[in-house]
């Protein structure tokens, strides 16, 4: 039982991480976007979406299955927003995803 509340608490833990690390990485597109820098923005959307492959699995844990879908959705609305340089809908897809974030990590 004991292992099973420290496994718990680790998972929330590091999921504290991961937020403040996504949140940190949308606020480097949303600067990049801002500064009309698009080449630089798509490597940061691609940083997301790394972290986002790697970090799922917690996500999967904390959230439902309509939240962090909706990141992976979300996602590549981004990459598509961003490719095609529209500074508008960049801005809601990184909203849509800060949302669905904010609610998996409102525990």
């Amino acid at each position: 039982m004991i292992v099973v509340f420290l496994g718990v608490c680790m998972i929330l833990l590091t999921g504290c991480q991961s937020e403040k690390a996504f949140f940190h990485e949308m606020q480097d597109i949303n600067k990049t976007v801002e500064q009309k820098d698009w080449d630089q923005a798509k490597a940061n959307v691609k940083k997301l979406s790394q972290l986002y492959k790697k970090e799922k699995w917690k996500l999967q844990l904390l959230g439902d299955e309509a939240e962090y879908e909706g990141i992976n959705v979300e996602l590549q609305v981004l990459k598509e927003s961003v490719q095609a340089k529209d500074k508008t809908q960049t801005k809601v897809s990184l909203g849509t995803i800060r949302g669905h974030l904010k609610d998996i990590y409102s525990f």
